[in-house]
């Protein structure tokens, strides 16, 4: 298995290979079919006219087009940093980020060296961070992945995702691009769910809240073999509801830092612990939170110290290790809230659990004025959700019982993957 070092080395492997690279809709409806051998030569034209351009910031909006991913690769190997813009950010950010790229990264690159690429974090807890990644460390986040989970060129992976979202760019679409996979785009997120029936993909990357939505709508096609679900946690509804398709799950964990990939689940019959993905390293700290290292590091945050090889990354998440060196998740240590007692509760235990015993999936716990509060979402039913936490409360102590339910009238303010953004539910509604 080959294991690439920058984007360039990719693209001229893929450039040696026959068959399709992407598939995507065109405006009649047919299916546009894109050769590796036409999508390298883009790549290879533009990076030419990109490079007569020095050193610089490109904002290329990472929708999963075939046009946005050649100019993304173009850019990086013609030496330009990429700022992987979604199209909802507010102007003023991205040429902010764009400045701050150009003062602190660009000038101080060598000529040969490839460009960054730049991504902002969800922002689950506080500001969004701009996270430096370099394609030596995406391509070795790439190689992880086809190191737990295979695929080739018998495969079609429909991408989805965001590629501003390392998880979109990696998994999506990286990861399928290197092995040989057909990659199947959808640029129109609003027609996502009349993809699987016109592209008939084998592997789906994807978000619970998207998974979801396909189950829901009877979208999924009959060819689809691997879903691979990451970003958020996902029910055991959920989980059932594949598995009674027959078809297969793996979890995955990781972070923007870490180019995506730390570790992955390896088999339907535990998703509950992960296996590390090779140069990774776990520990655990005393608080219960997880530290990493791995070759798929960061080089830093823009405007802060560049990482050092022997960085760990404390990632804000809290899990164990158990006896085979697996690691499992038991949510955020932000996601823990402290009462004025001094009890300590674990958001997305309750939130996993009620929205399992409930049905109602858009909920999340709060802290008001030492109140241990349920907010639930769009126009959930509150004598349905009271019985429901008459019942949980009961397997609680006091300290840890939910006092009131509150409706929000609306959905819970989100990030694109679906990662509950608590800090500002917490601040905006309940402080």
């Amino acid at each position: 298995m080959v294991r690439y070092k920058t984007f360039r080395e990719m693209i001229l492997a893929v450039a040696g290979r026959e068959g399709t690279a992407f598939q995507y809709p065109a405006e009649d409806g047919s299916v546009r079919n894109l050769s590796c051998a036409e999508f390298a030569e883009t790549v290879m034209n533009r990076a030419d006219e990109k490079r007569k351009l020095g050193k610089g910031t490109d904002i290329i909006y990472a929708v999963p087009s075939a046009d946005a991913i050649a100019d993304i690769f173009a850019s990086a190997i013609a030496g330009r940093c990429v700022l992987m813009a979604n199209p909802t950010m507010p102007d003023q950010v991205l040429v902010e980020a764009k400045e701050g790229t150009d003062r602190l990264v660009c000038s101080k690159m060598s000529g040969d060296e490839e460009g960054e690429l730049l991504f902002f974090t969800s922002g689950t807890t506080n500001r969004s961070k701009v996270v430096r990644l370099t394609t030596q460390a995406v391509c070795s986040s790439v190689w992880n992945g086809q190191s737990m989970l295979a695929c080739g060129p018998e495969d079609r992976i429909l991408c989805l995702l965001p590629l501003s979202h390392v998880y979109g760019l990696v998994c999506g679409m990286l990861w399928g691009l290197a092995y040989g996979a057909v990659i199947c785009l959808c640029p129109d997120q609003s027609k996502r769910l009349e993809m699987p029936g016109l592209l008939r993909p084998t592997i789906l990357p994807a978000v619970p809240a998207i998974i979801d939505a396909m189950l829901d709508a009877d979208a999924l096609n009959p060819e689809l073999r691997t879903v691979l679900i990451g970003a958020a946690p996902c029910s055991d509804y959920t989980l059932c509801r594949l598995e009674d398709r027959g078809i297969d799950v793996y979890i995955g964990y990781g972070l923007t830092e870490t180019s995506s990939g730390i570790a992955i689940t390896q088999g339907r019959d535990d998703l509950e612990s992960m296996h590390l993905c090779p140069d990774t390293e776990i520990r655990i700290e005393a608080d219960g939170e997880i530290a990493v290292r791995t070759t798929c590091m960061m080089k830093g945050y823009l405007s802060q110290p560049e990482t050092t090889e022997d960085h760990w990354l404390y990632t804000g998440d809290l899990g164990w290790l158990d006896d085979q060196g697996r690691i499992h998740l038991q949510g955020r240590k932000n996601d823990v809230l402290i009462l004025s007692d001094g009890t300590k509760i674990n958001c997305p235990e309750y939130e996993h659990d009620i929205a399992d015993m409930s049905g109602e999936p858009d909920v999340a716990l709060v802290d008001r004025n030492g109140e241990l509060v349920l907010v639930a979402g769009s126009d959930a039913d509150t004598d349905s959700l009271w019985e429901v936490v008459r019942e949980y409360n009961k397997t609680m102590m006091k300290s840890q019982q939910i006092d009131d339910i509150e409706v929000f009238g609306r959905p819970l303010p989100r990030t694109i993957t679906g990662k509950l953004r608590r800090y500002e539910l917490q601040k905006k509604y309940y402080q």
